[in-house]
């Protein structure tokens, strides 16, 4: 065989030959297997028991804090816009406010052509006066019609008298029969007279009735039209009816306004709240009175307002629409509802950060006092606004209507 046949043989024979066992003399390999085996096993414990103890945790925190808390960002501010509105129709001469501006309860806002209303008013003053004149005609008449009932009775006295005796000598021939004649005829119209004149008497009674002159139904009729235009009169000038900021100012000089002109809206200050929509699934455990919390995107979340559950609306948003809807349909699609929950706000943080109408709130609802009830059991016993600016005080006018009442009676009287 040759060298080249004998290398190649031994070449296969090489290649076929098993590989023997690699010399460990140390033995670090399995025992770095098992280190890391423990290792692993360590992590996936620790791991678990970190997952326990976060599960526990986030039952406690749910049991003892998250479970009394129901929070809603479904939340605006809200309350009072007063339109401001003229008692009478008229030209607009003067306004004295625009928007932005602070007014105080009291405050003049928009003035009116009153040169109407005056004339109103001073033809008012005269027909009181027409008036008063007018009735002490009536109880004038009663003293004339006592005298001519008086006057018409003793002509009567007088003609039965005549008729008496004339009907004693008619039959003796000592008169005509002409003259018995005229006397029955004087008598029967003595009679005639005298009832009318009584008929007249009770007319006069009838026209004053059972009243004193100055509380004759004609005056007092008058008193009110008087009291109409001064009325009219002075609601010529617009006061503001509460302390607060002006908008939606539409009014213009010149402008004719009437009753259902809305010129401009005042907006309160002293007295807003949060209109809260919560699900209907929040509103299980949810009382009037449970304390709250209110965060106004405008404050951002350092500034918390104090608050309470005020009242829970009776209907969702849904039935008071202009056209509620109908669910006896067949496509009907389950939709959670919301409903408003009044929340009133700490009146010394409204002073210290103002709120606006219609801003973004944050509510979040305290609702561990579950024995509170769940509807508004008292009912209001005073009112919930008032204003005095619309008071017109009739003293002044009342003076000066008696004052005319009692110049035209001595007036007569002279």
């Amino acid at each position: 065989m040759t060298a080249p046949t004998q290398n190649k043989q031994s070449a296969i024979e090489g290649t076929n030959k098993p590989a023997e066992p690699v010399s460990n003399p140390s033995g670090s390999a399995p025992n770095e297997c098992k280190e890391c085996d423990k290792r692993k096993s360590s992590i996936l414990w620790w791991f678990t028991f970190g997952l326990l103890v976060v599960a526990a945790v986030w039952a406690f925190v749910w049991f003892t804090y998250l479970q009394y808390r129901e929070t809603t960002d479904d939340a605006y501010s809200n309350g009072n816009m007063i339109n401001i509105n003229s008692a009478i129709s008229g030209s607009v001469v003067a306004f004295f406010a625009d928007n932005t501006d602070r007014v105080e309860e009291g405050q003049l806002l928009v003035l009116l052509d009153a040169t109407e209303y005056e004339v109103a008013y001073e033809k008012a003053l005269a027909d009181l006066a027409a008036t008063v004149l007018d009735v002490r005609q009536l109880y004038d008449n009663i003293e004339a019609s006592v005298a001519d009932v008086h006057n018409k009775r003793a002509l009567l006295n007088k003609a039965r008298y005549d008729y008496d005796n004339r009907s004693q000598l008619v039959n003796s021939k000592a008169i005509s029969n002409q003259d018995y004649i005229h006397a029955r005829d004087d008598l029967l119209v003595a009679e005639l007279q005298y009832k009318q004149s009584k008929a007249h008497l009770k007319v006069a009674y009838d026209a004053v009735g059972n009243t004193e002159l100055e509380a004759h139904p004609k005056i007092e009729q008058q008193k009110a039209n008087v009291r109409q235009a001064y009325y009219n009169l002075k609601h010529c000038a617009v006061y503001a009816p509460s302390t607060g900021y002006i908008a939606q100012r539409s009014v213009e000089v010149g402008q004719w306004v009437n009753p259902t002109t809305a010129m401009m809206a005042v907006i309160p200050t002293d007295y807003v709240w949060v209109d809260a929509n919560f699900k209907e699934t929040q509103l299980t455990h949810m009382r009037v009175g449970q304390p709250a919390k209110v965060w106004f995107d405008m404050y951002g979340s350092d500034v918390v307002f104090e608050g309470k559950v005020l009242g829970i609306g009776s209907g969702s948003g849904s039935v008071f629409s202009l056209i509620p809807p109908q669910n006896a349909t067949g496509n009907w699609i389950k939709i959670v509802q919301r409903l408003p929950v009044r929340i009133s706000l700490d009146p010394e943080m409204v002073k210290k950060y103002p709120i606006r109408l219609g801003v973004s709130a944050e509510v979040k609802v305290h609702t561990a006092q579950r024995d509170l009830p769940m509807l508004t059991s008292t009912t209001p016993t005073r009112a919930v606004g008032a204003t005095k600016v619309f008071d017109i005080h009739l003293a002044e006018v009342d003076k000066i209507i008696n004052k005319v009442i009692r110049t035209n009676l001595n007036h007569k009287k002279k």
